[in-house]
């Protein structure tokens, strides 16, 4: 009977007391291949697209992916297939001559056409790209594109959204230039100015328009500001290596109640990724319901970017209501977008309770806010 070493041994001499193994046996494992003939199986052609955060029409440092964009393929028959952008941003089309159901399955010249979301549009000029597909016996797919689809950026429509409420003043508009913008009206004394970049004028408030929408609100504070440290917390300095953690209390000077801080694409959800601002990491609300952010000492809300977790939820609303003690002085709601963020410039001063809720308990996703604490402990 042989003991468990023995055999261990005997199967790892084995190879030694058989001497060299013939010249032919090296042919057979590690042998060149021969090109001719057809090579049978697939390879994927994909078309890029990225969030344009500089705006400069080029993919570059600082720009980010772009998950779940719809890009459309036409064939040369007059087919047309089309494919959502994965966590990578790439949008995959099979190419094969021989496998059945293949998006390009023969030769010509195949159209590339990337579909925006609502309220964005294309910077890099080549929303459309047509592709020359031509015949490769031995490639993966025995198909291969001439050149690949350049990436695709798009950018959202910058615009200024809020309610009239109490202060029909908050309508009017004044760009960097002083210029007087007229503002689109619509249900619910709502409105809309579109803007670009800069210093602008909201009423009698200054505002700094960046590259995303911005959602104001209802009504200004009427309190004086909390004197103390400005902070933004973006979770990423939550994290050593794990890639989800419930909030502690404490983060940002504040308490945290129902917030839990994830890698982006711990969940390979779309809004996580779209709506990562800074670093990787953004905040959520869990399992969809309500949370809060509180102190027993005053604090500002300044603002911050917000959005939904999944495509499927889109326009889903958050409601954010602000109390001091036990008034609550403001209660705001808008539309998020699993596509990208919008800030919310809320300008909340000296309360000490932020409640954020959504009408259908979807994940709201919250990244770089930022607020003024008398203590911060980081």
């Amino acid at each position: 009977m042989l003991h468990w070493w023995t055999k261990r041994i005997a199967v790892v001499t084995v190879p030694l007391l058989l001497g060299a193994m013939p010249a032919f046996a090296q042919d057979i494992y590690y042998g060149l291949r021969d090109w001719a003939g057809p090579n049978g199986g697939s390879m994927n052609i994909s078309s890029f697209v990225f969030r344009d955060i500089n705006a400069n029409g080029t993919y570059d440092l600082g720009d980010r992916v772009f998950v779940n964009i719809a890009v459309e393929l036409q064939t040369p028959s007059g087919l047309v297939a089309s494919s959502r952008t994965n966590i990578g941003g790439y949008a995959n089309f099979n190419a094969s001559l021989t496998q059945q159901g293949a998006a390009i399955a023969e030769t010509g010249l195949y159209s590339f056409r990337v579909v925006p979301p609502p309220g964005w549009s294309i910077t890099t000029g080549n929303g459309e790209q047509t592709i020359p597909m031509s015949i490769l016996e031995g490639a993966p797919g025995d198909i291969v594109a001439d050149n690949l689809p350049q990436p695709v950026g798009l950018v959202p429509h910058i615009e200024i959204h809020g309610r009239a409420g109490e202060q029909s003043d908050a309508v009017i508009g004044k760009n960097p230039n002083g210029a007087v913008v007229p503002a689109h009206t619509g249900d619910q004394d709502r409105y809309s100015i579109a803007a670009t970049p800069g210093r602008w004028t909201i009423g009698e408030r200054p505002l700094d328009v960046g590259l995303v929408p911005i959602v104001l609100p209802q009504n200004w504070s009427d309190e004086a500001g909390t004197e103390g440290k400005t902070i933004r917390v973006g979770f990423d300095d939550l994290f050593v290596g794990d890639e989800l953690l419930k909030v502690p209390n404490g983060y940002g000077g504040l308490r945290w109640e129902n917030w839990v801080a994830t890698h982006g694409r711990f969940y390979e959800g779309e809004g996580y990724i779209n709506n990562t601002v800074s670093g990787e990491f953004v905040a959520y609300t869990s399992s969809g319901h309500p949370t809060a952010t509180f102190s027993e000492e005053p604090f500002d809300f300044v603002g911050g970017y917000f959005g939904v977790a999944w495509s499927n939820a889109e326009g889903e609303t958050l409601r954010i209501r602000a109390w001091r003690g036990d008034t609550l002085v403001h209660d705001d709601e808008f539309a998020l977008s699993a596509y990208g963020p919008v800030y919310f410039a809320a300008d909340y001063k000296s309360i000490t309770r932020l409640e954020f809720a959504t009408a259908h308990y979807w994940q709201a996703v919250a990244d770089d806010l930022e607020f003024v604490v008398r203590a911060a402990e980081r």
